[in-house]
């Protein structure tokens, strides 16, 4: 029978179940055989991504050290990409070779159509967003994070 989360109380941190959740959720698992294998309700599993923000936070930090291994990963590889290129340059098919470097490179005009503002009407106007913005958004205080995390946790209880 698979457990109900009616009594997890949020002082603890995560649960067991929901590290081995995050832990099964980076390697492609669905919700369904996350639940399977962690003995929860598929449904407290997705309740977890969807409305636990800690679990949340969670599972996209883990999902940031996977990315980074993979990026440091496809670095690594650069070097021997770059001295392969500039052998394939001197090839029969160089041209092919130097239009591609070329275009991933944004010189052909791809990746630098938008060098900034051209008027400091449009310059300032963007500013003045900017700051609006941020002072719309910047008024959330501790009391209205605590109603989120209230309904968050109500959300949470409703399994």
């Amino acid at each position: 029978m698979k457990k109900a989360t009616n009594s997890y109380k949020r002082e603890h941190g995560l649960t067991i179940e929901q590290l081995n959740a995050i832990d099964l959720l980076i390697v492609g698992k669905t919700d369904k055989e996350v639940a399977a294998i962690t003995g929860v309700n598929r449904v407290t599993v997705t309740k977890w991504r969807n409305y636990d923000i800690y679990f949340q936070a969670e599972l996209n930090q883990r999902r940031k050290e996977v990315w980074n291994v993979s990026v440091d990963k496809m670095r690594a590889l650069v070097p021997k990409a770059m001295e392969k290129l500039e052998k394939e340059i001197e090839g029969p098919n160089g041209w092919k070779v130097s239009m591609e470097i070329i275009k991933i490179s944004g010189i052909n005009g791809e990746y630098i159509k938008d060098t900034g503002k051209d008027s400091s009407d449009k310059i300032l106007n963007d500013l003045a967003q900017k700051r609006a913005t941020e002072e719309m958004y910047g008024s959330i205080n501790n009391y209205t994070k605590q109603q989120i995390l209230i309904d968050f946790q109500k959300q949470l209880d409703e399994t």
